[in-house]
């Protein structure tokens, strides 16, 4: 299920252990400049998909997971940073696209 949106840098605030990770870059940097376009690529999504049914695609993004918590968060460039609670078998699924767009030469 979606969590009720909350400010982009409480989120950030929650988050940074596992961005930290992620990204390869310390908490106090994160914490001083937050996330950049750089961090978002337009060959990665994020989908979160729940057993019912229901799935959430999200462009430009990734995701950090927490499963003790049953907990995700995704960090999107264009529809903000978004928090999950996760039910047995819902699955997140950081999608990294390999892209050739072909057009005819002339």
């Amino acid at each position: 299920m979606i969590l009720p949106n909350r400010p982009w840098f409480d989120v950030l605030q929650d988050w940074v252990p596992e961005l930290a990770k992620k990204l390869n870059r310390s908490e106090d940097a994160l914490l001083a400049r937050g996330l950049g376009a750089t961090d978002f690529s337009p060959a990665k999504s994020v989908e979160v998909r729940f057993p019912d049914g229901a799935t959430h695609r999200y462009m430009f993004a990734f995701a950090v997971v927490r499963p003790a918590a049953n907990m995700a968060a995704v960090f999107s460039e264009h529809s903000g940073y978004l928090e999950f609670s996760l039910v047995d078998d819902a699955v997140v699924a950081e999608i990294h696209e390999h892209l050739y767009w072909h057009k005819e030469q002339q």
